[in-house]
C-alpha cells in the first residue's frame, strides 16, 4: 500500500486519486488477513512497516506495480485451491478478484499517461 501511496503522490488530476484509492485497498486487505490470521491462530500478526522503493520512475513503478498484481492475483488464486478452510476459501477469491480489478486500473493509468 506504501508503494501506491507513494505513486499517488507523485500523480496527477484524477490519476492520483485512483492510485490512492488502490492504497487503502491495499491497507484493508492487510487487515483483513491480519484478522483472518487471528482468527486462526489465535495470533495478532501486523507485519513490521517495509520501507517502499523508491518511485525513480513514474510509468516503471506502474508496470512493476501491474506485474505485482498479476502475481498476486495468481497467489491467491492458488491459496483457493490449497485450503481447506471455507472462509479463507472466500477471503482469498475476493482478494484475487480485486487484484485483476487493480492490474485492470493500472493499465488505465498507462494508457493515459
Amino acid at each position: 500500500w506504501r508503494a501506491y501511496q507513494a505513486l499517488s503522490r507523485r500523480a496527477q488530476g484524477n490519476s492520483g486519486r485512483v492510485l490512492a484509492t488502490i492504497a487503502a485497498d491495499e491497507r484493508r486487505h492487510a487487515k483483513r488477513l491480519s484478522t483472518a490470521y487471528f482468527l486462526i491462530s489465535g495470533v495478532r500478526y501486523w507485519p513490521e512497516g517495509e520501507k517502499c522503493p523508491p518511485v525513480t520512475s513514474y510509468l516503471g513503478t506502474l508496470r512493476r506495480r501491474f506485474a505485482q498484481e498479476q502475481a498476486t492475483m495468481a497467489a491467491y488464486l492458488t491459496g483457493t485451491e490449497t485450503t481447506t478452510d471455507p472462509c479463507l476459501q472466500q477471503l482469498f477469491w475476493e482478494h484475487a478478484r480485486e487484484a485483476w480489478d487493480q492490474a485492470c486500473k493500472i493499465r488505465t493509468l498507462v494508457e493515459q499517461a
